[in-house]
């Protein structure tokens, strides 16, 4: 059946008791009639960028003056400016006499002032009837002043400098009329409170979504909620903001830099000579990780930027990336770090075997806090994967991200000085001419590249949970810059696998030129 409303717009039939072919169609914005036919009158407001890092939401007053019989009406409504929009766009549908929009930090000219600031000292001890009688002064005295209120009246300066007032309720809840749809103590507006038809929700920091329902806490950094509202639907990638270009940038060079030092990684790792000790068997493991993990990486941004542009909108496909890409992601980046030199390599296979096993069950309840969900931000239509999890899951994620962090550092150094004291102490047994402090020295300074190793990883690692735990969520997505360099310095330690360990060792840097070597010699055939 044919949509008799134009403009894409919904058609609602009635009741056949009352009319077999009658209908109601409910139009998009920017379009009224009864069939939609006609497009609204559109006004561009164009708002500075300094604004709009303080709220890209504004409240619209619009006062519809009748006869000096009639009281005025005020319809109140809000608007929300895209992210990554300067310019709010407004349709009207019907007639008004004067518009006012709250703005944050506007400018001192175009500012509705309180009228006890622009009275002296003697009219502010007025009674409140007797100091009404000054108002028509305010606008002739003032002639910059465009508006002022007081608790029961808004007043307007007129072109002849004549002030004209208005009831303005200056209290209103906005609560929508008591039926609060917002989460997270979001307010809501609705577009007429005579006759509703639209409900909004303006969110309190850290929080976004159409009904303030998603949050940016305790996030432990994912690229939905660092990128998501910069990447423009509908919209090629040259037009896309600068952000999303850097990003596409930076995973190019990650992915390109990783498959080169990770091909180099596993061929020197292959090698027997290589794995003599159980140390290059793991750190032939953590090699083939730290590929698997940029390559997830990528497969992970670019779904996410696909998605967003509407490019890909089959939900069983997403829904598949995103019960499936993050836990992947999260067991590689926490696989990452490698663990010194263990004697047997049976015992480093088995250790391999138990850690990636241990790994994958401290985040094998993310899949199942995983969803896809619809999400209407202004008029773009998007789609979000997300994670809900309770309180106490929230704590358990905060604990395993430590764990994951503090735990294989410290094993890292504390393995380290024990190599190094057995071997002063196995030095000392033999050479009796030098004292242990003077041997440990030496050794430490010989094996320095294994005491550096885990404290450079360290460093590289702590953005990420600095800014995650001290800094607590993302509040815009204005500040998403700081979080997406901490993102990306995040997967740094698992890419310098050659030059923390391979480059420093003497034998597996021998072993690694012998690989180039071959490499070139085939090559030149």
């Amino acid at each position: 059946m044919n949509n008799p409303c134009q403009h894409n717009g919904f058609c609602i039939p009635i009741d056949d008791h009352i009319n077999l072919y009658g209908f109601i169609c409910i139009c998009k914005e920017g379009y009224q009639g009864k069939r939609c036919q006609y497009k609204s009158n559109q006004i561009d407001i164009r708002i500075d960028e300094t604004i709009l890092t303080i709220s890209s939401s504004f409240i619209l007053h619009y006062i519809i003056a009748f006869d000096k019989y009639t009281r005025h009406e005020r319809i109140t409504t809000l608007k929300k400016i895209p992210f990554g929009c300067n310019t709010m766009t407004i349709y009207i549908k019907q007639l008004f006499n004067i518009l006012f929009i709250q703005i944050p930090d506007v400018s001192l000219k175009n500012r509705c002032y309180p009228v006890l600031d622009l009275f002296n000292d003697t009219l502010r001890q007025y009674k409140y009837l007797r100091r009404v009688k000054y108002y028509p002064f305010l606008c002739r005295q003032n002639l910059q002043l465009m508006c002022f209120y007081d608790e029961y009246y808004m007043c307007i300066c007129d072109s002849d400098r004549f002030s004209n007032c208005f009831e303005f309720n200056h209290s209103m809840k906005y609560d929508c009329n008591g039926k609060n749809l917002c989460y997270n103590d979001g307010r809501c507006f609705i577009d007429n409170e005579t006759c509703p038809t639209i409900s909004i929700c303006v969110c309190n920091d850290c929080y976004y979504g159409r009904q303030c329902q998603f949050s940016t806490k305790d996030f432990i950094f994912s690229l939905d909620p660092i990128l998501g509202y910069h990447i423009k639907p509908n919209i090629s990638f040259d037009r896309q903001p600068f952000i999303i270009k850097f990003s596409i940038i930076i995973i190019t060079i990650m992915l390109i830099s990783e498959l080169i030092m990770g091909s180099f990684c596993i061929t020197t790792f292959q090698l027997k000579k290589s794995r003599e000790v159980g140390c290059g068997y793991y750190l032939f493991i953590s090699s083939i990780s730290s590929m698997c993990m940029i390559i997830i990486l990528t497969i992970k941004f670019w779904q996410l930027v696909l998605s967003q542009m509407s490019i890909i909108t089959n939900r069983s496909i997403l829904f598949i990336n995103c019960i499936s890409i993050e836990i992947i992601l999260k067991s590689c980046l926490a696989s990452s770090t490698t663990f010194n030199k263990i004697k047997s390599k049976i015992i480093a296979k088995r250790i391999t075997f138990i850690i990636i096993i241990l790994i994958i069950l401290t985040h094998i309840h993310d899949p199942f806090h995983r969803k896809l969900i619809n999400d209407l931000d202004g008029d773009q239509q998007r789609i979000w994967c997300l994670s809900q999890y309770s309180s106490t899951i929230t704590k358990y994620n905060t604990f395993i991200t430590l764990f994951h962090f503090l735990v294989p550092f410290s094993i890292n150094l504390i393995s380290a000085f024990v190599i190094i004291i057995v071997a002063a102490r196995r030095r000392v047994s033999i050479e009796s001419r030098q004292s242990f402090m003077q041997l440990f020295q030496l050794k430490l300074k010989k094996y320095k590249q294994i005491i550096f190793a885990p404290i450079i990883l360290l460093v590289l690692s702590l953005p990420r949970l600095i800014i995650s735990f001290i800094l607590g969520c993302m509040r815009s997505p204005y500040y998403s810059w700081l979080y997406l360099i901490g993102y990306f310095l995040s997967f740094i330690p698992s890419m310098l696998t050659l030059f923390v360990f391979i480059l420093p060792s003497k034998i597996y840097k021998s072993e690694l030129n012998r690989t180039m070597h071959r490499w070139i010699r085939s090559f030149r055939r």
